[in-house]
């Protein structure tokens, strides 16, 4: 009895042993940057908040994603000034449907080379690459973190083609900007789960202030996207 009593304790210290073991950072960066490879359905939320002296704009698009066969669905709201727009899209294969607000579906085909999402998953994973020299490592908590706070343009650039942050920022000196970022990876799979990305610039009429915030959910397992039987007749 004794000894089945050791054998278990043993046991008992190699599982809590194996399940307390981290990654290392150079295990993590090397995963989190393959993992597109990997990756054919997502599910994503992007939010992106511009304000200054004049106005706040709010942008957020929910969408689901399967690469391989193509298909989206899509849902994309824009608020200003008190007022909220919204567009529906659906796609599968070449054929494009969009509702905008209470208006008739419309079907258009997809224009040659045309991306299925912008930023994809891959172009986000891009982007850590392109920035992830400059980030502190934590691999407390329940996901591991590249944080970054301070400026350097190169990660400036970085984010401003994929996620079409137009301010002129060649015209803008360094010091007048401030940003920071944080990527939190799944412990498990190593996709992107969270990204926060916040930039300040002050200019001649005050400050801009843009924040965007992206969530991936479902990857590999999102449910078959089907252009719903309205939408066809509609733009029939």
């Amino acid at each position: 009895m004794k000894k089945i009593y050791t054998l278990l304790s043993i046991s008992l210290l190699f599982f809590l042993i194996a399940c307390s073991q981290e990654a290392s950072e150079d295990e993590v960066v090397e995963n989190v940057l393959s993992s597109h490879r990997d990756v054919n359905q997502y599910a994503a939320d992007f939010t992106i908040d511009t304000s200054d002296l004049t106005r706040t704009t709010s942008y957020n698009i929910e969408v689901q994603v399967t690469e391989d066969p193509t298909a989206l669905h899509q849902i994309s709201t824009a608020e200003a000034d008190g007022e909220e727009t919204s567009i529906e899209t659906y796609r599968a294969g070449e054929e494009i449907y969009t509702q905008e607000a209470d208006n008739p579906w419309v079907m258009r085909e997809a224009e040659e080379n045309e991306p299925l999402f912008s930023p994809s998953y891959r172009e986000v994973v891009s982007v850590l690459e392109a920035v992830i020299d400059y980030a502190e490592f934590d691999s407390e908590g329940g996901t591991y973190t590249f944080h970054y706070d301070g400026f350097e343009r190169d990660i400036y650039e970085a984010f401003e083609g994929p996620f079409n942050i137009l301010l002129g920022g060649s015209d803008i000196a360094d010091e007048d900007m401030t940003l920071d970022y944080t990527f939190e990876v799944n412990k498990k799979d190593f996709y992107i789960e969270n990204l926060e990305y916040n930039l300040s610039v002050e200019n001649e009429t005050g400050n801009v202030d843009i924040n965007i915030l992206v969530n991936y959910d479902d990857v590999n397992n999102v449910d078959d996207i089907e252009i719903p039987d309205e939408a066809v007749e509609e733009a029939s």
